[in-house]
Formats: C-alpha cells, sequence, structure tokens
C-alpha cells in the first residue's frame, strides 16, 4: 500500500512538472498587416477581375520560449463570387535579426530557414527582422520593425 501511495505521488508530481514545462514554452504571436491601403484597378467591381482590394498580406512572427524567433508570409485572396477568404502561407527562406537604435542596425545575424535565434537580452520590440519567402515562384524580401505599441496575438 505505501508503495503505491509513494508511486502515485511521485507521478503526481512528475505530470506537475511536465505541466510546468509545457507552460513556460508558451508561444507569443504577433501579426501585422503589411499593406493598410490596396489601390484598386480599372476593373475591380468586376467579379472576375482579382484587384489588389482583394488581396491582404500579413507577416506572422511566433516567439518560443522568448528564444527563437520564426516569421511566415501570409496572403489572403477574395473570392468575390462567394465572398470567402483563402490563405496562402509562405514560410521565410531567409532571416536577417538585427538590434535596432532607431534606424541603425547592428549586431545582425543571418540565417538561411524560417526560425532565428533572437539576441540575448534583447525584446521582440529592440531588433529589425528582414526575411526573403517564395510566393508563385517569385522571391520578396520584407522587413518589419515592431511597434511598442503592438500587441500579441490574444492581447497578452
Amino acid at each position: 500500500m505505501k508503495k503505491s501511495l509513494l508511486a502515485i505521488s511521485f507521478l503526481s508530481i512528475l505530470a506537475s512538472q511536465l505541466v510546468m514545462t509545457v507552460a513556460q514554452a508558451v508561444d507569443t504571436t504577433y501579426k501585422v498587416r503589411l499593406r493598410d491601403v490596396a489601390t484598386g484597378n480599372a476593373n475591380q467591381a468586376s467579379i472576375f477581375s482579382s484587384g489588389d482590394l482583394d488581396r491582404e498580406e500579413w507577416v506572422v512572427v511566433t516567439i518560443t520560449d522568448k528564444k527563437q524567433l520564426k516569421v511566415r508570409h501570409s496572403t489572403s485572396v477574395k473570392n468575390k463570387f462567394w465572398g470567402t477568404r483563402q490563405w496562402f502561407d509562405h514560410p521565410a527562406t531567409a532571416i536577417r535579426i538585427c538590434e535596432t537604435d532607431g534606424f541603425d542596425k547592428k549586431n545582425c545575424q543571418t540565417v538561411e530557414s524560417d526560425v532565428v535565434a533572437m539576441p540575448e537580452g534583447k525584446k521582440i520590440h529592440e531588433v529589425a527582422i528582414d526575411f526573403k519567402y517564395s510566393e508563385g515562384g517569385n522571391l520578396y524580401t520584407r522587413s518589419i520593425q515592431l511597434s511598442r505599441d503592438l500587441k500579441p496575438e490574444g492581447g497578452d
């Protein structure tokens, strides 16, 4: 009986440690719309045209355990006939992250991946992120720096 209680206590402690470890590795996600003002074309009103008003571009930055930063570009295209949207994700193929002081960039690191280590002791608002992605067979680059006013998804 004592062995059973000891085993149950041990499993309970182990389970609580596992829950605490998982809770510490929580992801923080920021979503930023890249184009605030869309420009239309002459055929914008036609349901057969795919105008810029029907397309949204976003960048999604996810920080895991305050140590790793992951970047992806997302495009949302609206079907004018049905009124629905379809999302297309494009993981970064390369990232350069730099410490910033206004426009000045220093201590940059570059990786050929969609994940990069956060600079030691820096917060997301203290870095500039340049990234490359592929969409429709073309390569694109974007640069962002998250403002201090931007809150993570979920309002944390």
